[in-house]
């Protein structure tokens, strides 16, 4: 049986910031860095999911055999944020830290003028990565004059991005034992749970910003399990790791 655990980035900049009414704030960067809180955040977590008795739940349908995550493989976005949460798990871990193309947030990368429009930003380029994360496999298909250089996605587009997305990872889990960490993104969690579990996105939770039918804490966790052709969730937005200053948005 494979093991799915999605977790939500560490606290971004931006998140520090976010006042709830949209995403024009003073200070926002297009690509954050995570905070002090964040760091912090990330070294609970990855304490975490390599103690050897942090994870007792087991499937129902599997003998009570082991209590601990035996993650196998971590995979990250290519968003700072994602990135710099991720590394702090492979770094306990010892795993390598694998970067998908497909895993980023909502819009990707992007910026806002004085109206509050959205315009593209390329993102770093190959070098860039290269440089500040040696360890980081990148996708063999990088677009080495910055990994976004697209249009800003919009709705359609995110949407037909995540059935490719939960569609890849049902082949990429079937047949497996694999134990997966993805450190991704509070709009893609969301929809991700959508897709995979044929959930209808109740439009008045999508009207305003940043709201959906669920909700993620920085560093959660999300399990779901793949069983022959069965998806479960097992539980989601776990902060059980975190001590209550650290639980954050």
């Amino acid at each position: 049986m494979a093991k799915l655990y999605l977790i939500r980035h560490a606290q971004s900049e931006n998140n520090v910031i976010w006042d709830g009414r949209g995403d024009h704030q003073p200070g926002r960067k297009v690509d954050p860095e995570i905070t002090a809180a964040g760091y912090r955040q990330a070294e609970v977590l990855s304490a975490h999911l390599t103690h050897p008795e942090s994870e007792p739940r087991q499937h129902p349908f599997q003998a009570k055999t082991e209590s601990h995550f035996g993650l196998t493989h971590v995979y990250c976005s290519l968003m700072t944020r994602s990135i710099l949460t991720a590394k702090h798990i492979t770094d306990a871990s010892g795993l390598p830290l694998q970067a998908m193309p497909d895993i980023f947030e909502k819009h990707g990368i992007y910026d806002l003028d004085e109206q509050g429009n959205m315009h593209d930003v390329p993102g770093p380029d190959r070098d860039y990565f290269n440089q500040r994360f040696p360890d980081l496999g990148l996708p063999d298909d990088f677009n080495d004059s910055g990994w976004w250089s697209r249009p800003v996605e919009d709705d359609a587009r995110f949407l037909q991005r995540m059935k490719k997305v939960v569609a890849d990872v049902r082949l990429r889990m079937a047949g497996t034992d694999d134990h997966v960490a993805m450190v991704v993104h509070g709009d893609f969690l969301d929809q991700f749970v959508n897709e995979l579990m044929g959930v209808v996105r109740h439009q008045p939770n999508y009207d305003s910003h940043w709201v959906g039918n669920w909700t993620f804490h920085n560093t959660s966790i999300s399990r779901i399990d793949f069983l022959q052709d069965a998806a479960s969730v097992i539980y989601l937005n776990r902060t059980d790791h975190l001590p209550n200053e650290l639980i954050t948005w």
